[in-house]
Formats: structure tokens, C-alpha cells, sequence
């Protein structure tokens, strides 16, 4: 069972297709030192916050939307239609190269503007997935994205 199956389930319509559901990882600990030592030093401490702070943030595709998920104790809810997504783009580190993570990246035209997806297992398939929809979308829609070129 996923972390948000309540709120999922709650939020999406009879004509909405689940797509997947996706959130951070800690696997780029295993390739840094950097986290062992804050590990060792908050005597563990670390290690959860920051396991906690990644899974606690989902993000979940529909046919129709991009919903992101946060919170611990609180749920905090936003979404961006499909049709209003501009550009995305994803990118690894060296680490993240190791560990089959990255991070994502969304540009929109809704009040969200600019999301950032941290630390996602195979963010290049997962954009690539994004990009599906929200392309499909836009076509559905018959929406057309006009970019600004100045001189």
C-alpha cells in the first residue's frame, strides 16, 4: 500500500487514469561520505529526517494531472494540469549517476510555475513517462504551447 491511497484515490475522477506514483530515495547515501559523517555525528538523526523528508513527498501522474503530495503530519496538495506543463528536463550527479537517482524538473504555466522532483529512481524514464502525458494531453486539449522569442 502506498504512503497517499486515501487521498489518490479520493482525488481522481471516473474519466482519470492512474498513471504511477513516485517519491525521493535515499540510496545516494551509500555513495557519500558526506551523509556517514552527519549520520555519525547526529547519531543517526540525520539519516531519518532525510528519509523522511524524501518519502514524504510524492508525486503522482494521471492521465490528466501531476499531483504532489507533502507532509508528515500535514498533507499538503498541489497540482498541475498536464496541458499547462511547459518543459521538463532531468539531470544526475555523479553520485546520483551511481545510486540510479536524479532530479526533475517542470516548468508550468499554472501558479506552480517551477517544481523541482528531488531525487527520483530513474528520473530519466520517469521524465520521459511525464513528458508522454502531458504531451498527449496538450493534444487532447489542442493546446499550443507559444514560446516568447525577443531579440
Amino acid at each position: 500500500m502506498r504512503i497517499n491511497d486515501k487521498i489518490i484515490s479520493n482525488m481522481i475522477g471516473k474519466d482519470e487514469k492512474f498513471i504511477w506514483e513516485v517519491t525521493g530515495s535515499i540510496a545516494d547515501v551509500l555513495y557519500n561520505p558526506l551523509f556517514w559523517i552527519l549520520t555519525v555525528l547526529t547519531c543517526g538523526i540525520f539519516i531519518i529526517v532525510l528519509y523522511y523528508n524524501r518519502i514524504y513527498h510524492s508525486y503522482v501522474l494521471t492521465t490528466q494531472r501531476l499531483i504532489i503530495i507533502s507532509g508528515i503530519w500535514t498533507k499538503d496538495v498541489d497540482e498541475i494540469e498536464l496541458f499547462r506543463i511547459v518543459d521538463s528536463s532531468s539531470s544526475q550527479s555523479m553520485i546520483d549517476l551511481w545510486s540510479d537517482l536524479g532530479d526533475i524538473f517542470i516548468n508550468s504555466t499554472d501558479k506552480t510555475g517551477y517544481l523541482k522532483m528531488h531525487k527520483i529512481r530513474n528520473p530519466h524514464a520517469v521524465r520521459d513517462s511525464l513528458r508522454y502525458q502531458y504531451m498527449a494531453s496538450r493534444q487532447k486539449k489542442g493546446t499550443v504551447v507559444l514560446e516568447n522569442i525577443s531579440r
